[in-house]
């Protein structure tokens, strides 16, 4: 087990990596951990790595266990639901590199940097605009903590040299943002896009978004991606209609652990 909590254990064909998850952790106000890898060969027993995580669970008390699995992976998906783990939400990883294919924004949106005097009313938008994030879906949790994280990302993004947090605007008004990693292939993730909620419905979202792949254009970008929830169908099609490929999906799994017998739920 390493200084910051992290583990992994092997054993009877099976691998399992895990984490703490500080961010969470101080938003939810209990511990929170994930599986940021779980592999199980053809014919393998994961019952020794399965109770060596049990283990860990306990001794870090862990509430809350997420885990996302490829969408092929179901020998491992069947391992964490005999477990306790609860199938929460399928993701989708879109990618855009069509570049010379982009249309004419149908709004006048200008697109810019967002300064610590914008922090507020990006945290609103964050705050009210999603309904779909895997949190929210999971009604065994307070809608009100999913917001919390949302709006609470949009703090931290601003204090990281990694993220740019873009704002929106029409006509002075803030419409929505985003927040971009440009990462070293001259690739860029999107990490968190949002449309203001009395502004969606209205074909914001894909003015806000043709807006900003030009502005990746123009710095060189080689590609866009991100991650979408597959029950948000506005916003797959949105994707689709704007050329995004979809090239990828996975399985979001929680588990939600009493810390005093280790059962699930």
């Amino acid at each position: 087990m390493s200084p910051d909590g992290s583990a992994r254990f092997e054993g009877g064909g099976a691998v399992l990596e895990c984490s703490l998850v500080p961010w969470d952790t101080e938003i939810f106000g209990f511990p929170v951990a994930q599986i940021t890898r779980i592999d199980i060969h053809e014919g393998g027993d994961p019952s020794e790595v399965l109770a060596d995580f049990e283990r860990w669970c306990a001794s870090h008390v862990a509430r809350l266990i997420s885990c996302r699995l490829d969408h092929e992976k179901l020998r491992e998906s069947m391992a964490l639901e005999a477990t306790g783990f609860r199938f929460v939400e399928m993701v989708y990883g879109p990618r855009f590199d069509a570049f010379m294919e982009i249309a004419t924004p149908r709004y006048g949106v200008h697109l810019s940097d967002a300064t610590p005097a914008d922090v507020s009313g990006i945290e609103r938008i964050a705050y009210s605009a999603f309904t779909t994030g895997r949190f929210l879906l999971d009604d065994r949790l307070a809608p009100e903590l999913s917001r919390r994280r949302y709006a609470t990302w949009v703090r931290t993004s601003f204090e990281s040299d990694r993220h740019t947090v873009l704002k929106a605007e029409v006509d002075s008004q803030l419409v929505g943002f985003l927040i971009a990693e440009h990462r070293p292939d001259s690739s860029v993730y999107w990490h968190l896009t949002a449309i203001a909620p009395e502004w969606q419905g209205m074909g914001m979202g894909t003015s806000v978004w043709q807006a900003t792949l030009l502005r990746h254009r123009s710095d060189g970008a080689s590609y866009v991606e991100t991650t979408i929830s597959g029950h948000n169908l506005p916003i797959i099609n949105l994707y689709a209609r704007l050329g995004f490929s979809f090239r990828s999906a996975q399985m979001t799994f929680h588990r939600l652990r009493d810390p005093d017998t280790g059962s699930g739920r």
